[in-house]
């Protein structure tokens, strides 16, 4: 039972690390909407014992990140950016992890998405400020949970 308690601390406190990087750079208004985005990520991780959990080697301040329980992969990083709206980041190794098939589908469903295209076969990535919207945020978890590789 310790185990548990203390992988539930060093979520606790890779969130906190993120919102109050986030929050830097954030009006108080917009601060709600954007701290949902990163909870609705971790709490579908969390969903998935088998197949996720919290990356607790992260080095880089304030970002939250999930592996793969198999590979060790990072399948998405969330990332406070200074003077910008925080980043989500998928499967970062996206080039040599998926298939040409599974990069052009994510792509396309992140790029449709946000007003700013940032997603390419080398780089998924989609800004806080377009998964704040509930449809979006749906259809990116949608999409990853696509990427996944089932548990086994």
């Amino acid at each position: 039972m310790p185990k548990a308690e203390n992988a539930s601390r060093t979520l606790q406190s890779a969130r906190q690390d993120f919102i109050t990087a986030m929050n830097r750079d954030t009006a108080g208004n917009e601060r709600p909407r954007l701290v949902a985005v990163p909870d609705a990520l971790i709490a579908w991780s969390l969903a998935r014992p088998q197949q996720l959990r919290l990356r607790a080697s992260e080095t880089r301040a304030g970002v939250v990140s999930f592996e793969q329980v198999k590979s060790k992969e990072v399948f998405w990083a969330a990332q406070p950016a200074r003077g910008d709206a925080p980043r989500l980041a998928l499967v970062p190794r996206a080039a040599r992890v998926l298939s040409p098939e599974q990069r052009a589908t994510a792509m396309e469903t992140l790029n449709a998405h946000t007003r700013m295209a940032d997603a390419t076969a080398e780089h998924l990535r989609i800004g806080f400020g377009a998964l704040k919207n509930a449809d979006s945020r749906a259809a990116v978890l949608d999409m990853l949970d696509q990427l996944l590789p089932p548990a086994s």
